[in-house]
């Protein structure tokens, strides 16, 4: 059968008359998404479609399976770094039958998809060049859909700065904004600072989109971007018992949004809020979680929640509150001076002893000694101090004072146990 050359001089009203016009000329079936694989565009079944586009249409959108998947072959890659359109052979593991694909693009920026199914009948050369074409007009049409779309998002993102610096005196006035704009404020809600080693820009935010995307029950009401930080207020469309769903979420998010990436991840997460008049008091609570994961990283790593924090809370007042004595403390002073005199390390065990819970196999391996010379080492500590550590004031107390006046030198021999692989 002849393949006609369709003519794109016309105005399309819609992505899914040109969707109707490619798909008449290449006798195929067509689909059109934007950057987040939302369908913008579909043309009629001539013929029985694969899985693959059966459910996109459905759902309005890309089941995360088939980005996954295609992601892992290494796909997507390929689509996005091309310029024209590619052939992609069939993908059966995630429902895909052969394509002739190009991404739209504008500049560098990734603006949507052409998916055209391959039956065979699509000729070399002729199909590529209709679907540029047809590319070409579907970016002119984002791109004007995205000036829209970007006064929108504005606007959200104003919106979400009021409730984070506390704007708003009331919960009623918000209420009354949100509802002016089309808003629906969930139930409850999270606020969580994701802090990238590099900036985050669109790149960044693209891949975050296309993470958050996979995650199902979840829902991202804000999101707003500062120098190295995106700070996002979501919720979860179904009740969450303890948080257990909330820390397997965002550890999923760091990792998969990390390898996606290529950087250094790391977040804090608020407790949960059902007033929006606490949204700049949850804010520091996500915060607060980034500022003691930077002042103690070994100590912290694993620590996401504020509802988690436990006595990290308080350590940030106990700080301040030394820097304003001139007296150090005299908990430690005995062992630093030991130490000083006979060059030994019992200021070092003693802090590794405590971090690691007491645990004397993990800290004489910490340490790379035996376990009896370490027994030896807290002896000795009793023994100079006159203080047992079983005594929970005494360990409490001397635990904090290491934490809080010895910050960088504990940092420094637990970084360099890290690096050892311990």
């Amino acid at each position: 059968m002849a393949q006609s050359e369709p003519s794109f001089d016309r105005f399309f009203d819609s992505m899914e008359s040109l969707a109707d016009t490619l798909s008449e000329s290449l006798h195929s079936q067509v689909t059109i998404e934007d950057s987040n694989h939302h369908v913008i565009g579909y043309s009629s079944h001539q013929t029985e479609s694969d899985p693959a586009r059966i459910s996109t249409i459905i759902g309005k959108k890309v089941p995360s399976t088939v980005i996954i998947g295609l992601r892992k072959k290494g796909v997507m890659h390929e689509l996005e770094s091309s310029t024209h359109p590619i052939r992609i052979p069939a993908v059966m593991e995630v429902g895909l039958g052969p394509r002739l694909a190009m991404c739209i693009k504008h500049q560098q920026e990734i603006l949507g998809y052409i998916w055209v199914v391959d039956g065979g009948n699509l000729a070399e050369g002729h199909a590529e060049r209709i679907v540029e074409k047809a590319a070409g007009i579907a970016g002119r049409y984002l791109l004007k859909q995205r000036g829209w779309k970007t006064k929108q998002e504005k606007a959200l993102e104003d919106f979400f700065w009021k409730l984070l610096t506390s704007h708003y005196e009331s919960e009623t006035h918000i209420r009354q904004e949100a509802e002016a704009g089309s808003l629906l404020l969930p139930e409850s809600y999270y606020i969580g600072v994701l802090e990238s080693n590099g900036p985050v820009d669109e790149h960044f935010l693209q891949s975050f989109r296309r993470v958050m995307d996979t995650y199902s029950g979840q829902r991202l009401l804000f999101q707003t971007a500062e120098q190295n930080r995106l700070i996002i207020l979501f919720s979860f469309m179904f009740p969450v018992e303890g948080t257990g769903r909330l820390s397997s979420f965002l550890h999923k998010l760091l990792v998969e949004l990390g390898q996606s990436e290529g950087g250094k991840l790391t977040a804090g997460c608020s407790a949960e809020y059902r007033e929006y008049t606490s949204a700049a008091e949850a804010y520091r609570e996500a915060l607060q979680i980034l500022e003691m994961k930077k002042l103690l990283p070994y100590h912290t790593r694993e620590l996401l929640l504020y509802e988690e924090i436990g006595f990290w809370a308080y350590l940030p007042a106990i700080l301040e509150q030394k820097r304003t004595r001139t007296r150090r403390s005299l908990l430690l002073y005995p062992l630093k001076e030991h130490d000083r005199e006979h060059k030994s390390d019992l200021l070092k065990t003693l802090a590794v002893y405590l971090s690691l819970d007491g645990n004397l196999k993990e800290s004489a391996a910490f340490l790379h000694i035996h376990t009896n010379t370490l027994m030896y080492r807290l002896n000795r500590i009793t023994e100079i101090t006159g203080r047992s550590l079983k005594e929970t004031d005494y360990r409490t107390s001397i635990y904090l004072d290491l934490l809080t006046e010895e910050t960088a030198q504990v940092n420094l021999w637990f970084q360099e146990a890290s690096r050892s692989g311990v």
